[in-house]
């Protein structure tokens, strides 16, 4: 085992920094790519339709996750991720070349939305096998850090992605003084030319894992049933829609709906990344000595019972409380994110291995993910409700709680049986 540590411990700290990195500028670049790509009228108009974007390249993601778990379970986890990774990682860098809708018209949003489906199929497996394949081949004292830092590596894309749209408008101004004003105009695309050395950094990196088709010939023989299946797409679910909307969405929601600075917006947002991904690491190495589903149990439990009073302390609308209210959130999600993997490699590495892991991943993310913060505009947009994304948290926790409470029941049982 100690010789898998080095390769181990890069899949872990790499395993979706390119994938989170370019989603999230399509997120946090929102209002900038509706306006690009569609032809709007008003800000709330490009953003909805950006998000609508955002959401069906996540309905992509299920086909994906059952092809690389399907691939994953024939010739190998490690074989499934290096194919991933290149397909995910050229569409993620051409965006930097597409034309604007006033230069090409619908080919230019047909473009984009195929760009972000092939993006989104690859991306289907890379997360959840990343997970699956560090966990299964990391011994039990370790599983839980090196696992959240699987998840880490996606929120250190984040978090470049939301440092790298902050300074934008202050390398605009430079640029200005260099080479004049005219070039403001395709300022976009240079945060998406990122994806081009990032993508050959972690490729490189990458080189050293193993393909063969470890634990998973047993499977065949397992009998599948399918509780599995259905817990981890409820827990899934629920901690997904929380991160897209109060981590991904947040930023768009404090500009466009209570009317906060973009900078403000961002930067607490870039703090709670950091804080966020700070807390992951602490919960990941902390389940060696308290458990996973203690963790999982916790957090389901407060974000449940917090998310409507925490949406109402938004609306007050000074720095230090919408700082506050996201760390809070941040730090309850952390439970939940910080030892995901370790409770679902335990639901399938003995009866559905990379397709249970890969398909409820991708289909729960695709659905509650992808969505969430197109279907948190739409309930803010219909209701007229600026605390409506609570309701549909509190919704997703309400069955997610159950779940978490039963999985820590079996796990009680299993220690002291």
């Amino acid at each position: 085992m100690q010789t898998q540590s080095n390769p181990i411990l890069k899949i872990a700290l790499t395993a979706n920094l390119v994938e989170w990195y370019e989603f999230s500028l399509t997120s946090f670049m929102a209002l900038q790519i509706g306006q690009i790509f569609f032809p709007v009228a008003t800000d709330k108009t490009a953003i909805f339709f950006s998000f609508t974007v955002f959401a069906v390249s996540y309905l992509a993601r299920p086909f994906g996750g059952i092809f690389f778990g399907i691939l994953g379970n024939r010739y190998g986890t490690g074989t499934a991720l290096k194919i991933s990774m290149i397909g995910m990682s050229i569409p993620a860098s051409t965006i930097f070349i597409l034309p604007p809708y006033k230069m090409a018209g619908y080919f230019a949003t047909s473009s984009l939305l195929l760009t972000k489906i092939l993006q989104g199929f690859c991306a289907g497996g890379e997360l959840p096998l990343s997970g699956y394949f560090v966990s299964l081949n990391t011994d039990n004292k370790n599983r839980g850090f090196y696992s959240s830092l699987v998840v880490v590596s996606g929120f250190l894309g984040m978090l470049l992605a939301s440092t790298t749209v902050s300074l934008l408008p202050y390398l605009n101004v430079q640029r200005s003084k260099w080479f004049g004003v005219t070039y403001l105009s395709d300022s976009w695309r240079w945060p998406f030319l990122l994806c081009i050395p990032l993508s050959i950094a972690i490729f490189f990196l990458r080189s050293s894992i193993d393909c063969t088709n470890n634990n998973n010939m047993c499977l065949k023989y397992r009998v599948k049933t399918a509780l599995p299946l259905l817990q981890a797409f409820i827990l899934v679910a629920f901690m997904e829609a929380v991160i897209y909307s109060v981590v991904v969405w947040m930023p768009q929601y404090l500009h466009t709906y209570l009317g906060i600075s973009t900078f403000d917006a961002h930067i607490t947002n870039v703090i709670t990344i950091f804080i966020f991904s700070a807390v992951i690491i602490c919960v990941g190495y902390a389940s060696r000595f308290f458990g996973a589903d203690k963790f999982v149990l916790i957090g389901v439990v407060s974000l449940t019972l917090t998310s409507y009073p925490l949406f109402l302390v938004l609306q007050k609308g000074d720095f230090l409380r919408l700082l506050l209210v996201q760390i809070a959130f941040a730090c309850m999600t952390a439970c939940m994110v910080g030892v995901i993997f370790v409770i679902l490699t335990d639901l399938f590495r003995k009866n559905w291995g990379n397709l249970g892991m890969s398909s409820t991943y991708s289909i729960a993310t695709a659905i509650f993910g992808g969505a969430s913060p197109l279907i948190c505009t739409y309930l803010v947009n219909v209701t007229h409700l600026l605390i409506a994304p609570a309701f549909y948290l509190l919704s997703l926790g309400l069955l997610a709680a159950p779940v978490a409470y039963r999985m820590s029941l079996t796990a009680c049982k299993k220690v002291h049986s």
